[in-house]
């Protein structure tokens, strides 16, 4: 994804998209294994698309592929690119540019819950992206 920091409402947007994608993607045995910024496609119209996932049959992938996710959203916020190994806590991401909502609810996820929870804590009700789940389907 190329279009720089986007408001909150589409980075909410966009986390929940991928989060229930993931879910689908993780009741099916399966994770993702290429959650990144690049992977990321807004065509325009409120919609979200992902490239391609490798599929993988690994359950520790799922949590990789949320600690991808809450990379991938602060550098929608923000535009900066942020070490996944480093512990970010809401306070970390305000300084960096998220505003305290995206980095509340980036800083709540836990790979360890799934992407569902993950879904949850995203969701806002000023959210964007997508409008209708049969966009991931």
């Amino acid at each position: 994804m190329s279009d720089g920091p986007l408001p909150d409402h589409q980075v909410l947007g966009v986390g929940v998209g991928i989060a229930w994608f993931l879910e689908v993607l993780n009741r099916a045995g399966h994770a993702h294994g290429d959650i990144r910024p690049g992977s990321v496609l807004l065509p325009g119209n409120d919609v979200l698309w992902l490239t391609p996932p490798s599929a993988t049959l690994s359950p520790a992938s799922v949590a990789v592929d949320l600690t991808a996710l809450a990379v991938t959203l602060v550098e929608c916020a923000t535009g900066l690119g942020i070490d996944a190994a480093a512990e970010w806590t809401p306070e970390h991401l305000v300084e960096v540019g998220c505003s305290s909502t995206v980095a509340e609810a980036i800083g709540a996820i836990r790979p360890a819950a799934g992407p569902g929870a993950a879904a949850e804590l995203l969701t806002r009700d000023d959210q964007s992206l997508p409008r209708r789940s049969s966009d991931f389907a």
